[in-house]
């Protein structure tokens, strides 16, 4: 083998194993990197639903009126009136009072907001919830359904987490077993709920089932007032979604209105929203204010608007790299190394985070 052949071996042989790193430094950036940014997300979102659990109780406070008088109660038996007639009887109890304005604002968050928090034991599932389904959203933490109700309310309830990525929150939902409690708390309260039995294609009862990101019909109210968790499956696919249902073990919360699309777009509410208005974008988020359409499960694929800036600083690192071998072959030492190593690092992380937001959220 002439010398000439042997360095262009050793070359591809040292970019293969070049190329090889950089892949197993990306894997590693998708199941841990993400996961430390999750986890600051989560110490935020925890502050911030502490603090709205103080503002809603000093609305409580102030806006309760304190009873200043007994509650009414039945007088006793022969007791009259001033004019010697039999006074009234009555047992019905005064109405409660109204819920201020400002509590329920409090109550309803926006979306990218703290909704509350899910804990599922069996699982070993300790999150704060965001409101709202969107990428962003969802490296935060599992995010509920917009125009969906909220945890503990009547209804149908949805709730999309991570399976892989971002501190894979709903990484276990194939082990729930029927009857396991999830509990959701939101400033509403604490609720509780039973996982559903469903059964798989061998005949087993389960806790979970597996549709098309097409069958939007999973998160439709169907009578009862249940919580539907989403996530991609299999594991490090986004081809399907596990599903698992659990019906609400109590008496449900009393139901905030979903937002209207008057209500949460004003300039829009004497415009025609016709189909050609919310497929050219004029109406942004649109499913979000008006219900889950047919996008609901599928929106987490490809997003080929990162493609520029994932090539851009794919360059822009290669470039550093260079920089580094020249500098350190003409000098023949380490030290330009050491001195591009921060900068290669540094544009690496920005390559790997464009890239994760472009590939489908696992």
């Amino acid at each position: 083998m002439s010398h000439r052949t042997a360095a262009i071996i050793g070359a591809v042989g040292r970019t293969l194993i070049g190329m090889g790193l950089i892949v197993l430094a990306f894997a590693g950036f998708q199941l841990w990197g993400t996961g430390l940014q999750e986890a600051r997300a989560q110490a935020a979102l925890a502050d911030e639903f502490e603090e709205r659990q103080e503002a809603v109780a000093a609305l409580l406070t102030t806006t309760v009126p304190t009873p200043t008088t007994a509650p009414t109660t039945a007088p006793d038996a022969g007791s009259t009136d001033q004019d010697g007639d039999a006074a009234p009887t009555s047992t019905t109890a005064p109405p409660p009072p109204e819920v201020a304005p400002e509590l329920a604002e409090i109550l309803m968050p926006d979306q990218g907001e703290v909704l509350g928090s899910i804990e599922i034991p069996a699982i070993g599932v300790e999150r704060e919830i965001v409101e709202g389904t969107g990428r962003g959203d969802l490296q935060r933490g599992p995010g509920h359904y917009l125009g969906t109700p909220l945890p503990g309310q009547a209804g149908n309830s949805a709730i999309a987490g991570h399976r892989t990525t971002y501190g894979q929150p709903f990484h276990d939902l194939d082990l729930l077993q029927p009857g396991d409690p999830i509990y959701v708390e939101t400033l509403q309260g604490r609720f509780r709920y039973e996982v559903l039995p469903q059964t798989d294609a061998e005949g087993n009862e389960v806790g979970h089932y597996i549709v098309h990101p097409s069958q939007i019909e999973v998160l439709d109210d169907v009578g009862d007032n249940r919580l539907t968790l989403t996530a991609c499956h299999p594991k490090y696919s986004a081809r399907q979604r596990i599903i698992v249902q659990a019906v609400l073990a109590s008496e449900p919360a009393p139901l905030l209105p979903i937002p209207t699309v008057e209500s949460a777009n004003p300039d829009l509410a004497d415009e025609d929203l016709s189909d050609e208005s919310i497929d050219d974008g004029s109406v942004d988020d649109v499913a979000n204010t008006v219900g889950v359409d047919d996008q609901a499960l599928d929106d987490l694929g490809w997003n080929m608007e990162e493609r520029t800036p994932t090539l851009v600083w794919a360059l822009i690192t290669f470039l550093v790299f260079c920089v580094g071998w020249v500098g350190a072959r003409w000098r023949d030492t380490w030290w330009p190394w050491a001195a591009t190593a921060p900068f290669f690092l540094a544009s690496l992380f920005v390559c790997f985070t464009h890239l994760d937001h472009m590939l489908p959220a696992l």
